[in-house]
C-alpha cells in the first residue's frame, strides 16, 4: 500500500494580504490578511483564517483567494 503524498507547501503564509474570490462566499471581494494556515488533516489540502478589513474571519480553501 502506498502512503499518501505529502501536501505541498501552502499557498499562502501568515500576514499575506489576499482578496476572496468565491462569488457564492459572503466575504466576496473583500480583502484581508492570513491570520492563520491550518494544516491539511487526512484531506491534503490547506485551509487559510483571513481577518477582513471589517474585522470579520472567515476560513477559506486557496482557491477562493488570490494574493494582492
Amino acid at each position: 500500500m502506498r502512503e499518501p503524498a505529502f501536501p505541498k507547501a501552502p499557498r499562502f503564509e501568515v500576514g499575506n494580504r489576499v482578496i476572496a474570490l468565491v462569488p457564492t462566499n459572503r466575504q466576496q471581494g473583500k480583502q484581508g490578511v492570513v491570520v492563520e494556515v491550518i494544516e491539511p488533516a487526512g484531506d491534503l489540502v490547506y485551509r487559510y483564517v483571513v481577518r477582513f478589513t471589517d474585522g470579520a474571519t472567515d476560513t477559506l480553501f486557496g482557491f477562493e483567494l488570490e494574493l494582492l
